[in-house]
């Protein structure tokens, strides 16, 4: 068994295996943690069960690139994957068996322009879905009948990123129009602006607990927030040019964030929180292996392993040497 990543050991990350997609996208995890799914302009390719070599699974449901993919939770009789793109259209995929074939069971429509992300709710007893589009829209989706429940507007410009909070209560998108906002579940409003970035919002997710929001922009900064008040925790000054994507690990006790300066960095997140701001050379890790922007980063459920990928059409594996 792999050794879990943490603040003590990441100086010791090897990379471990690495495989060549073509233009990729996003990264995600099977809950169980032995598959990863990568999204690109060549459909997903799922490798089940190890890393390398030829994928297990190519799905190729959609008109056009994909950008993006994730996961249901594994909380429930089936696990879904759901994938979005240029085509408009969110598609779902019973991944419940993946040593067998993938069919595509259901494919939503609803938005007017590219899907740019996608976020299942948390444990709960209905199973919903959030899609954010550069038609400015946010849509909720019932994902036990695959009808959209709800469509919310406020951003004034394309919606990037979404990510559920407290337990799956509200929901935190971020946007070209550099807003960061919150909206009730429960209602269809025009959302809370409780955070803004100098530059457009690249990504946005959560801490394990669902209580802090972490934000990459093309500001080149990553910057945490209390998903509560709204209030700014820390302004990581953590890639040249833009940051791209950031991901915490299980416990909640790191973060990576990848950027246009093609590098892959590791923060201890309980440091960043005492001090409130944090520069480059504050990472523990920097990881230099990519060619171009480092467009996804995801650590496995186990917290034993990091996936990064990158516009030099690669993804990387790294774990403790």
């Amino acid at each position: 068994m792999r050794e879990f990543i943490s603040t003590e050991n990441v100086h010791q990350l090897t990379k471990i295996a690495q495989v060549q997609c073509g233009w990729i996208t996003q990264i995600a995890w099977s809950p169980d943690g032995t598959t990863l799914a990568v999204a690109g302009a060549n459909g997903i390719r799922l490798f089940v069960g190890s890393f390398g070599g030829t994928p297990t699974h190519i799905l190729e449901g959609h008109i056009g690139h994909v950008k993006g993919v994730t996961f249901s939770p594994d909380n429930r009789d089936r696990v879904l994957l759901t994938s979005w793109g240029a085509d408009m259209l969110i598609k779902v995929w019973d991944a419940s068996d993946l040593q067998n074939a993938v069919p595509e069971i259901a494919s939503l429509a609803g938005h007017t322009d590219s899907v740019d992300d996608a976020v299942f709710s948390p444990d709960g007893d209905k199973l919903m879905l959030a899609s954010a589009s550069a038609d400015k829209t946010i849509r909720v989706w019932d994902m036990d009948k695959f009808v959209e429940k709800a469509v919310l507007k406020g951003h004034q410009k394309e919606v990037t990123s979404l990510t559920y909070a407290l337990a799956g209560h509200v929901l935190v998108s971020g946007s070209w129009d550099n807003t960061l906002r919150l909206w009730d579940v429960e209602s269809e409003t025009e959302g809370t602006v409780f955070a803004h970035h100098d530059d457009w919002v690249r990504e946005v997710r959560v801490n394990p607990p669902g209580t802090m929001v972490a934000s990459a922009s093309k500001d080149s900064t990553v910057r945490l927030w209390d998903a509560h008040s709204g209030e700014q925790y820390a302004t990581i000054y953590a890639h040249a040019n833009g940051a791209d994507c950031v991901a915490f690990s299980p416990d909640g006790g790191l973060m990576a964030t990848g950027g246009r300066d093609n590098i892959t960095r590791i923060w201890d997140v309980e440091r960043i929180l005492q001090e409130r701001r944090a520069t480059v050379e504050d990472a523990l890790m920097t990881l230099s292996a990519h060619d171009k922007p480092v467009m996804s980063v995801a650590f496995n459920p186990g917290g034993s392993m990091l996936a990064t990928a990158s516009g030099d059409n690669t993804v990387k594996l790294w774990a403790i040497g």
